[in-house]
């Protein structure tokens, strides 16, 4: 008897060691592994292998290099690499990849993997390191209507993943309602940006939108920071947008955002803003100064 119970003991036992192993790394994730590695050291060699030819770098000061060689060029490194303290994180939708890499809660890196003919290669990062405003922001004190985005864009989607991605966007910046069905929580999504750090959760967030519009009804409306330009890759059941947005009263940034058909629903999957540190701060003005023939 004490046999079997000291053997059943250990079938309980057991399984419990086993759950607590961490799995092993994905083939993205050890591409990543090895390609930060590649780019901490300097090997553009190896480094070229893995990257796409539309590969893409925003460094956490928001510049944007357009190309691998003007990355290159610049000698520009990973915020986060390759050590014990690094945390990594992936998020799979379809033929995109988000492969996060984050060092404490001020360094953030940002992967985006497409899968290619020739396998999976590194199509943008966006670097992003939480920071403290050394400058005022300009308060909004008039209403700022939506229209850009939410019913004009400075180019046209093409692709049936582009355009849905699109009405999903315009949906989400309708209204908080809007928001609370565009925004997954799949993965508890938490958007990044450089002064703000990691968001709260979906959840609070909503709560919070709900409970201002109950409480100030009449309080300004201002719409989403529009958009000056963009690019987007669209591979069928997921979108990558890389956008300039300038912001009212504030710098602009630059924003690397996954948009994807999460269980038949498109929303907004990944979201990291990095502002432009040597930008101006754009204060608007009301929408009748603008017309010609307006004066001051």
């Amino acid at each position: 008897m004490k046999t079997f119970f000291a053997l059943a003991l250990a079938a309980l036992v057991m399984p419990a060691a086993v759950r607590a192993q961490a799995a092993p790394p994905s083939d993205v994730v050890k591409a990543d592994e090895a390609l930060t590695r590649a780019l901490v050291s300097g090997d553009r060699a190896a480094a070229e292998k893995m990257l796409d030819a539309d590969f893409s770098w925003i460094d956490p000061d928001g510049i944007y290099y357009a190309t691998k060689g003007e990355a290159f060029a610049h000698g520009v490194k990973p915020l986060v690499g390759t050590g014990a303290d690094v945390k990594v994180l992936e998020h799979r939708y379809g033929k995109l990849v988000y492969v996060e890499r984050s060092e404490g809660e001020k360094k953030f890196s940002a992967h985006f993997w497409a899968q290619r003919p020739n396998g999976w290669r590194l199509l943008h990062i966006n670097d992003l390191e939480v920071r403290q405003r050394d400058y005022q922001t300009v308060p909004t004190t008039f209403n700022v209507p939506c229209t850009n985005p939410c019913h004009v864009l400075p180019y046209k989607p093409l692709g049936a993943g582009e355009k849905s991605a699109l009405e999903t966007w315009q949906e989400q910046e309708s209204g908080y309602m809007g928001w609370g069905k565009r925004v997954a929580d799949n993965f508890d999504q938490r958007a990044l940006n450089t002064y703000g750090g990691r968001s709260a959760s979906k959840k609070d967030r909503y709560a919070g939108m709900e409970r201002g519009a109950q409480q100030n009804p009449n309080r300004l409306q201002i719409g989403a920071a529009p958009v000056a330009f963009g690019r987007a890759w669209d591979f069928g059941d997921s979108v990558l947008w890389v956008q300039l947005q300038p912001t009212y009263g504030d710098k602009p940034y630059w924003s690397s955002r996954v948009y994807a058909n999460i269980n038949g629903l498109w929303q907004m999957a990944e979201s990291y803003h990095t502002f432009i540190k040597d930008a101006p701060v754009m204060a608007p003005v009301p929408e009748a100064a603008t017309k010609k023939g307006a004066t001051n």
